[in-house]
């Protein structure tokens, strides 16, 4: 219970004051936790942030993992994936601006490496959802799957973080339209 608290915590100081300004002190306080509580379960503060990181990302992949196992057709599929990861980027705030602003700024080098391999696992997921495509149902063009998979991450990533800057703008139907457009027609051979 209070390592979900500290977490969520953990979300807000990471979001409002970047990495290098967020102190374990003002963690504690907000997750209403002791000190030793705080420290118990994180000896640190980048193993904390790795975890808020890790946290997210895997949510997406479990989400992710559960569509590429399904027998759904390739277009309702790649629909989910995208639903998904607007889902996480959107329904956080905070974890987004972690993710878009915070997470090569200047952290421990471990810490990046494992969080890049992670990312690099979610692109392999997708990478195998499009080689299915190609595969099985001729749907998808004939492209390195781990470079539209990056693409697709990229493509995600940037339109989110465009979003949340200018959500006065347009609505969360104008965002899925838009990425799953540019998503599936660069990918997509037909969607009939």
């Amino acid at each position: 219970m209070s390592k979900d608290k500290i977490l969520q915590a953990a979300i807000e100081v990471f979001s409002e004051n970047g990495y290098h300004r967020a102190s374990m002190d003002e963690i504690a306080a907000r997750a209403q936790v002791a000190k030793g509580t705080l420290y118990y379960n994180f000896p640190g503060k980048s193993q904390l942030f790795k975890t808020v990181v890790k946290q997210g990302i895997e949510e997406i992949m479990q989400r992710t993992e559960v569509e590429l196992n399904s027998s759904l057709p390739m277009k309702e599929k790649m629909e989910r994936v995208i639903g998904h990861h607007l889902n996480l980027f959107l329904e956080s705030r905070h974890f987004s601006h972690i993710v878009f602003n915070e997470i090569s700024n200047g952290i421990e080098q471990d810490v990046l490496d494992e969080l890049k391999e992670l990312k690099r696992t979610y692109i392999s997921f997708l990478a195998r959802m499009i080689e299915e495509g190609q595969c099985e149902e001729n749907l998808c063009r004939d492209v390195d799957p781990n470079l539209a998979a990056a693409s697709i991450v990229g493509t995600l990533e940037s339109t989110c973080n465009y979003y949340l800057s200018h959500h006065d703008m347009y609505s969360r139907e104008d965002l899925e339209r838009f990425a799953f457009t540019m998503i599936t027609q660069g990918l997509f051979i037909s969607l009939d």
